[in-house]
């Protein structure tokens, strides 16, 4: 096996154990790389040479655009704003627009930006996954169900691959409480079905950074508790950089660390040296003095990443989305009086099938009945024979140990599991010992004991310390024995 196969696997491996540890799904943040990929959409330079090329009044190429805005792309989109308002207004009669569009309650950006619209629908216009390309790729990307999908794109690609999402546009990321909800595509630079929501001008981008400190404390939640995916990016993405910047501080506190939760995946479009062995992370210059450093995985394909991110069988988005809303209004209700559900009858459950008629759920219940899929796993439900012991003796996940360390988030204590290993050759989370089990049947679902967090604490204060492999021996650091 070549150095490539090897970092990929290793690699893979990691971003698997991070999902894994994380209890929770992954959130995909997605660029123009994927649209470009899978329908040919244009990336930033060809987007602004369309728009020259399909207004027959603009007398000059990209290239004098460029030079008279020190190639600032979207003060170059600014400067096309007023070349597509008069190309308009000079057209009134001969229906090159909309006559909707001509409406004094739109911008003379909107012009512009309808083109923009119009170049990207007919990027999308006939996609197929059965017949595209990359169908065997697209058909794995399809059945992944993500927490939500993040992107700066403004073409519905993302829309017809995963329909049982709902597309948020613009300021209503912000605005909208149920953002935050599984199910969910956050157009944050705007969609081709709103033109006037678009994000290309230079006047549009300072709007979206002056607003951008209320989008993320939105997503805060997201960077702290799921697994973030970059793809479809550069990694000297300036709209990427700019999120990161706000974001840091509190995610990444010691920029020298890796940040287990965010990875970075680079496709590159020549086949990759089977000898090569690309770098498993990498440091973001942000600017102001700012780095962060992300996990970094370097593709020519994404099968094998897409895989990975499938996390097996699932109910359906629409049946998830109702149960989070369900516990939503009970957590925020005054009284849970009319509460129809017996929480003590849960605790004698042995059947799946009646917690979902419990939790409204069933076929019967008119939100869900028309979905195919209405089944709620429960991983490790019914496979149990003591499940009381089992939420006694292993009541904790990853981020309940680091809490309970004092820290805010769980990779702090991956860290210390990690530690352990190198100063021991023990991996709590390799075998069911007493500080862990792996309770998952599909896929693993990991949870620790409170010795868990005992011995831990112990290490990260700098005590001596020993560690009982899965045979119950105390292994102490370097190996010495008692």
């Amino acid at each position: 096996m070549g150095n490539y196969d090897d970092y990929l696997r290793e690699t893979l491996f990691r971003l698997q154990t991070v999902m894994d540890d994380s209890g929770s799904r992954p959130i995909l943040f997605v660029g123009t790389g994927l649209s470009r990929r899978y329908i040919g959409a244009p990336d930033w330079r060809k987007l602004l040479e369309m728009l020259i090329e399909e207004n027959p009044k603009i007398k000059y190429p990209l290239g004098y655009y460029s030079q008279k805005t020190n190639n600032n792309l979207p003060k170059v989109a600014s400067e096309l704003v007023d070349e597509y308002s008069e190309y308009a207004w000079g057209n009134f009669e001969n229906d090159v627009f909309p006559k909707e569009l001509y409406d004094s309650s739109h911008s003379k950006d909107i012009f512009l930006k309808y083109q923009v619209s119009t170049i990207c629908n007919k990027a999308l216009h006939g996609f197929d996954i059965t017949k595209n390309t990359y169908k065997d790729e697209l058909e794995l990307f399809s059945r992944l169900k993500p927490h939500a999908i993040i992107t700066t794109n403004y073409d519905c690609l993302l829309e017809t691959i995963f329909q049982d999402y709902s597309p948020v546009i613009g300021q209503q990321v912000i605005k909208k409480r149920e953002t935050v909800n599984i199910g969910h595509i956050l157009k944050i630079h705007g969609c081709v079905t709103q033109p006037e929501e678009i994000v290309v001008t230079y006047e549009d981008y300072n709007k979206f950074e002056q607003k951008q400190k209320y989008l993320i404390a939105k997503l805060l939640t997201y960077f702290i508790e799921h697994p973030v995916i970059f793809i479809g990016y550069s990694i000297s993405d300036s709209n990427i950089k700019g999120i990161l910047r706000d974001i840091c501080e509190v995610v990444a506190p010691y920029p020298e660390d890796v940040m287990e939760n965010i990875w970075f995946i680079e496709w590159k479009k020549d086949k990759i040296d089977s000898d090569a062995r690309p770098p498993s992370d990498k440091v973001i210059d942000l600017g102001e003095t700012k780095t962060i450093r992300v996990n970094y995985i370097q593709m020519n394909s994404f099968n094998e990443l897409f895989q990975v991110l499938y996390q097996g069988s699932v109910a359906s988005v629409n049946v998830l989305n109702n149960l989070q809303n369900n516990i939503y209004n009970i957590v925020k209700s005054k009284t849970i009086s009319n509460l129809e559900v017996d929480l003590l009858i849960l605790k004698k459950l042995s059947d799946e099938n009646e917690l979902i008629k419990l939790l409204g759920l069933d076929k019967t219940n008119e939100d869900v009945k028309n979905d195919t899929d209405t089944s709620l796993p429960m991983i490790g439900f019914g496979h149990i024979t003591d499940p009381e012991y089992l939420l006694t003796r292993y009541p904790l996940r990853i981020s309940d140990v680091s809490e309970n360390l004092g820290y805010t988030h769980w990779y702090y204590a991956d860290k210390l599991i990690k530690q352990i290993e190198m100063e021991t050759g023990i991996n709590i989370k390799n075998t069911n010992n007493k500080y862990h089990i792996d309770v998952g049947v599909k896929s693993s679902q990991h949870r620790y004991s409170v010795d868990a967090i005992s011995l831990l604490e112990r290490v990260l204060k700098g005590k001596s310390y020993y560690v009982y492999d899965e045979n119950n021996i105390k292994v102490y650091p370097n190996k010495v024995s008692e």
